[in-house]
């Protein structure tokens, strides 16, 4: 990342526990029990303690392997009917964000966070950009295993932010971290015919795969606060709507600051 890559994240207020500090103090009891009984029910008592100390930590681990992590990745996986619901797949996403987890993927826990933070609308927008800023200075946990996977982070921030000022320059640095993965000969990526995004691992989710699709064409081409129209290109080409080459996106934003 270069200098001016990194003053462009260092606007936005980078900060490890500004998300975590938003939605840990929402989660009553009852939103700790239902996260602690997402294993079928198992081991509720030993999960509830652990993930209480976890919403009284002004932490965040550094390791997520064991007690509670099963419990936080099947939250993960939830699709939030309510609010109650998008707070605990937040909490859940932001501590398997930041640490190393089994599964080595933070791709897959990155995609839900930004869905339920744009859901909870701007308290939750703002501190997860904050947070999601730091991370893409820092590159925690599992971030530094996969070049490919950074980029995600630059998308998140772009689509948490896309009705700011700072949309073009961070478009513009997405798309130039994108040509770069693309090209790159050591990654062990098979193409696809949708979008470049997923030309990514095999062993990507399916899931995620839609989530990350839906969000861009959310934030980037049906969202009317959007009025830059190569945002909404960027959005097409992203979201599989339109098969347009990399070097054109990159024309469109030479010129982004």
């Amino acid at each position: 990342m270069t200098g001016t890559d990194r003053d462009l994240f260092a606007a936005l207020g980078p900060d490890e526990r500004a998300l975590l500090a938003w939605v840990a103090p929402q989660l009553d009891a009852d939103a700790i029990d239902t996260i602690a009984a997402a294993d079928y029910g198992a081991d509720i008592p030993q999960y509830r303690r652990a993930l209480t100390e976890l919403v009284h930590s002004p932490w965040l681990p550094d390791h997520l392997i064991g007690n509670p992590a099963e419990v936080l990745a099947l939250t993960r996986w939830t699709a939030p009917a309510d609010r109650r619901g998008h707070l605990q797949r937040l909490f859940a996403c932001t501590l398997l964000v930041r640490a190393v987890t089994a599964d080595g993927n933070p791709v897959d826990s990155l995609a839900p966070l930004v869905d339920s933070a744009r859901e909870l609308a701007a308290p939750a927008r703002d501190a997860a950009v904050r947070f999601l800023a730091w991370c893409r200075l820092h590159r925690p946990g599992d971030w530094r295993d996969d070049p490919s996977s950074p980029m995600f982070l630059t998308l998140a921030v772009l689509l948490l932010s896309a009705e700011t000022p700072a949309a073009p320059a961070l478009a513009a640095l997405l798309v130039e971290e994108l040509d770069a993965t693309l090209h790159d000969p050591d990654l062990p990526w098979r193409r696809r015919p949708r979008s470049p995004l997923f030309t990514r691992r095999g062993t990507d989710s399916a899931t995620t795969r839609r989530l990350w699709s839906a969000l861009v064409t959310r934030c980037l081409v049906d969202n009317p606060a959007v009025t830059d129209p190569r945002l909404t290109a960027l959005g097409n080409a992203l979201g599989a709507g339109a098969a347009t080459p990399i070097a054109e996106l990159r024309a469109l934003f030479t010129d982004a600051t």
